[in-house]
């Protein structure tokens, strides 16, 4: 298919890829992912400074090795970039509100509304109260602007991140 697409050049300069974990074994193959060939750089993402900096330490090492696997191409150079792996989504169990939650939810909503919504909204507030206590107790944080308790590791939570504070710029 590459011959027939005129791609065999593109595929043999990209050769490193499919040689990379036999190159420099599965252990440093766990570091870095190669990503592609560009000249004679192979690019590689790896999940974190540390990683980046270690390898670099053995770059030479690296290159060597690559040589002896690829007799023919050369590689003399080594870029890394800094990918972090996704974080797996904390999955809270959902709690059954606990009786606490339901009286903290009576005193939040009004006494002057029909029976039905009212009762609707106390459930509404029970359960919003006990998913900000799984979420929390999952190691999410408070968004210290608008005070809702979400899962990211970040400060804001999404909605207060997408709108500029007031008075801000």
């Amino acid at each position: 298919m590459a011959r027939r697409w005129g791609l065999e050049g593109e595929l043999a300069q990209q050769a490193p890829l499919f040689s990379w974990q036999e190159a420099v074994g599965p252990e440093l193959a766990k570091l870095a992912r190669p990503l592609y060939v560009e000249g004679r750089t192979l690019h590689l993402a790896v999940a974190s400074y540390t990683a980046a900096t270690e390898l670099r330490l053995l770059e030479g090492k690296l290159l060597a090795r690559l040589g002896e696997v690829l007799s023919g191409l050369r590689i003399e150079r080594l870029k890394f970039h800094v990918l972090p792996s996704p974080t797996p989504a904390r999955k809270e169990k959902p709690q059954e509100p606990s009786p606490e939650d339901w009286r903290a939810a009576e005193g939040d909503i009004p006494e002057g509304l029909p029976e039905e919504l009212r009762r609707r909204l106390v459930g509404i507030a029970a359960w919003a109260r006990a998913r900000e206590r799984a979420v929390l107790a999952a190691g999410g944080r408070r968004c210290p602007r608008c005070g809702v308790a979400h899962p990211g590791p970040e400060e804001l939570c999404r909605l207060c991140a997408l709108v500029p504070e007031e008075g801000g710029d």
